[in-house]
């Protein structure tokens, strides 16, 4: 991984191989970002997505073990249990030029993953809601 600070942004730029969520929280932990927003760009394989479903306040898990383009990453950066977290989101497209979509648990880089990571100012975290069972933004 490497990283570049731009103004008060980062841009990171992630390996073949590198897992992007937990690439994503070490940025956050390093540069001591205790809110902010993501947003990337790239290629990844073994993508693990998930689709929350109200009723059984459970993930829907699937993972897709094919080479896909990163369509669209997104999400925030918040402190979960005193540590840097992601909530990310993405749209990957497969070779057929179908696409497939949800909460991202985790992926491996394909050949590159471009991050931009814009610090907020201020703190945010997550606390438990236990009506819907999620960690929710405490705002």
């Amino acid at each position: 991984m490497r990283d570049i600070r731009l103004g008060d942004t980062y841009l990171v730029r992630l390996m073949t191989g590198e897992e992007i969520t937990g690439a994503i929280v070490e940025v956050a932990a390093a540069h001591r970002i205790d809110a902010g927003h993501v947003s990337g760009i790239g290629a990844a394989y073994d993508v693990s997505l998930g689709y929350f479903d109200r009723a059984t306040r459970e993930y829907v898990r699937q993972t897709f073990h094919e080479e896909m383009e990163i369509l669209a990453l997104s999400g925030t950066i918040a402190i979960k249990e005193g540590r840097p977290f992601g909530h990310l989101h993405a749209t990957f497209g497969r070779r057929d030029f179908t696409t497939v979509g949800g909460h991202l648990f985790e992926a491996r880089t394909g050949a590159t993953c471009e991050l931009v990571i814009q610090p907020l100012a201020g703190y945010l975290q997550r606390v438990k809601d236990e009506a819907m069972g999620l960690f929710l933004l405490d705002v």
